[in-house]
């Protein structure tokens, strides 16, 4: 969850002392910023063409990277102001035993997985087949073609896949699978913007009718 923080339950399980109430508090105005801009900012239409759904996603993910580097900071100043005892009272919040950290892994695994083939396994050659490009508009497919590769290879480098212990930690990768993911949406979305804006009307219209091009590009 970007901001889903229980922060009721932090308060009453780290007991916080006068000192770090106002920590808290920050923490607190922080979430509900981050609230605020996810319900005003992300895109709720989708739209017919896989090069704006592909601007979609960049949008929303933008919105969701925004949201949680809203929260970052306040999470951590107040997590540092805690005593090592308040913090393992908070890192025990979220689940920690072993079975519940495999499954974390596995989940987070899954995503960065997901998030790769949402933006990277376009499937090129059924495009060529139902789009029939000419020699010009085959150049910029190969363009589309060598823009997902690289936009896979940034994901498998900066998608990161390991279990973090503590709520800074979480929030951390969970930036980290954010920008990986964007900057891999925007590494394909010029290429498939231009290879796009090439086709005819009709070739468009066959293009936008892939189900599951539709499906790659958001």
């Amino acid at each position: 969850q970007l901001t889903n923080w229980p922060l009721e339950r932090i308060s009453e399980v780290v007991q916080p002392t006068d000192s770090q109430r106002p920590a808290l508090d920050e923490l607190r105005a922080a979430n509900a910023k981050a609230v605020d801009m996810l319900k005003a900012r992300c895109p709720r239409d989708l739209p017919s063409t896989p090069a704006g759904r592909l601007a979609a996603m960049e949008s929303r993910l933008q919105v969701m990277l925004a949201a949680v580097q809203t929260v970052r900071p306040a999470l951590e100043r107040f997590y540092q102001s805690l005593s090592d005892e308040q913090k393992a009272r908070f890192n025990a919040i979220a689940p920690t035993d072993a079975a519940a950290a495999a499954q974390d892994q596995r989940d987070l695994t899954k995503l960065c997985d997901q998030k790769t083939a949402g933006v990277t396994d376009l499937p090129i050659d059924r495009i060529a087949s139902a789009v029939q490009p000419t020699s010009t508009q085959r150049a910029a497919l190969d363009e589309l073609k060598d823009a997902s590769a690289k936009a896979a290879e940034r994901l498998n480098i900066n998608c990161p896949t390991y279990q973090a212990l503590t709520p800074t930690g979480r929030v951390e990768a969970m930036e980290q699978r954010l920008d990986a993911t964007l900057g891999a949406v925007k590494t394909v979305g010029p290429a498939l913007a231009k290879f796009y804006n090439s086709l005819s009307d009709e070739q468009k219209a066959r293009f936008n009718s892939l189900r599951s091009a539709s499906r790659s590009v958001g």
